[in-house]
């Protein structure tokens, strides 16, 4: 009874949270295209579509830090209203407070790694094609990947200086790969499908120089998709793909593992949030609890993201979960 009470405190300040956040991201959104947007003519219709295909992107932060902002005003409404000392005083203990919203978090934490793994790599696509076609003409962006690195465990690496996408396989220009055994391929073009790279050049082993013709193996096979509406070159690729290509691209293994980080953070922030609410005494306070923690957060978010630069272990995605999982837990322990 106590933890519906709760939760119905928390769900309304949720839904305006989610609403604010999701508001402002779109405003910068709109400003940020809004000389192109002019300048093309570009109608109500379009300009609405570019707003849905992006509200999965925008949903996909406003959801966790919403659940931050309600959290806190929620029970600072509690604090404020001397109910939280009500509850202690009659001996409810803190921690069965903190278990309902924690569960709450698990739910936006769950329902956001759907958003993240399929919606909004899909909307991101479709957002992508109709920003090209306004910036590019009916044509849209070429999509095309240039100086391709690649490197599958146990084969070699693998070079491409252009990957052209094709609905069925991938065309390929200035091939270069070395395989396990030290045997250097060339070819100026090439094909990539579900059996490999298709070529047709020259293989070097050791001093001797011969034609090639065949099949080099590759694990996985994608079509490359150029994101002009995110920084992030895989946000338009669905998890099940990316993992595919986490397994031969290094850069794609930290956008992998960024992207469960991401979904984990739900939990983390309004499990850390929860705990922090219930640990103040002055409403005030949560407001403050409010910044700091989405301001922590993103800080820490911002650095594994420019650790992974230097190919340090992609592991660092999960960086800003592992220490407000932390926090979390000494805020709870502390609530015993």
């Amino acid at each position: 009874m106590l933890g519906r009470y709760l939760l119905r405190e928390v769900l309304l300040p949720y839904l305006a949270g989610v609403f604010l956040f999701a508001a402002l991201l779109t405003f910068d959104l709109l400003s940020s295209l809004s000389g192109v947007l002019l300048s093309r003519g570009v109608g109500a219709r379009e300009v609405g579509l570019l707003v849905l295909y992006r509200l999965p992107w925008t949903l996909s932060l406003a959801l966790p830090l919403g659940l931050v902002f309600a959290v806190l005003v929620g029970l600072a409404g509690l604090i404020r209203r001397s109910e939280l000392k009500a509850a202690y005083a009659a001996g409810v203990p803190p921690l069965a407070l903190l278990r309902p919203l924690v569960l709450l978090a698990l739910a936006v934490s769950l329902l956001n790694l759907l958003n993240l793994a399929e919606l909004r790599p899909r909307s991101q696509e479709a957002y992508d094609g109709l920003l090209g076609r306004i910036l590019y003409g009916e044509g849209g962006a070429s999509g095309i990947l240039r100086r391709q690195i690649y490197a599958p465990p146990g084969l070699g690496v693998y070079f491409a200086e252009e990957v052209y996408p094709e609905p069925q396989e991938n065309r390929l220009r200035g091939v270069r790969a070395v395989d396990e055994k030290g045997r250097v391929y060339s070819a100026e073009e090439g094909l990539w499908d579900e059996e490999g790279w298709h070529l047709k050049g020259y293989v070097v082993e050791g001093e001797e120089v011969r034609a090639f013709e065949g099949v080099l193996p590759f694990p996985a096979r994608f079509r490359p998709k150029e994101s002009l509406g995110s920084r992030d070159p895989y946000d338009s690729t669905p998890l099940e793909e990316l993992w595919a290509r986490a397994q031969v691209e290094p850069e794609a293994r930290f956008a992998f593992h960024r992207r469960l980080a991401d979904a984990l953070g739900g939990l983390v922030l309004g499990a850390a949030a929860a705990a922090l609410g219930l640990s103040l005494r002055e409403a005030a306070w949560a407001f403050l609890g409010v910044v700091l923690l989405i301001f922590g957060y993103y800080v820490l978010w911002t650095l594994a993201a420019q650790l992974a630069r230097y190919d340090v272990s992609p592991l660092l995605a999960y960086l800003p979960d592992l220490l407000y999982g932390a926090l979390a837990g000494a805020l709870a322990w502390r609530l015993r």
